[in-house]
């Protein structure tokens, strides 16, 4: 079972959408003990948003990649500026 971006909550990869999967943990093994396996896709792009763990650690450690003068190169995707 493939999921795109839908699983996640408001566009933020490495989290689940409470509401559509209010149980991911048991749903993944529902699926394992039928023998199957999920694969949430997560594409090269962080929503910027300051209420989002995963986009302040990225600023914490300064891993965003970089514009020619040094400033964060800043992108637009699905989840908006990313």
């Amino acid at each position: 079972l493939w999921l795109d971006i839908e699983h996640t909550d408001q566009k933020k990869y490495f989290t689940w959408d409470k509401v559509k999967f209010p149980e991911p943990k048991k749903m993944i093994d529902s699926l394992a003990d039928k023998g199957r396996k999920m694969v949430t896709i997560v594409d090269p792009h962080i929503k910027r948003d300051n209420n989002y763990y995963i986009f302040n650690n990225g600023n914490d450690l300064d891993l965003w990649v970089k514009n020619s003068d040094g400033s964060t190169y800043e992108g637009h995707c699905w989840p908006g500026g990313s």
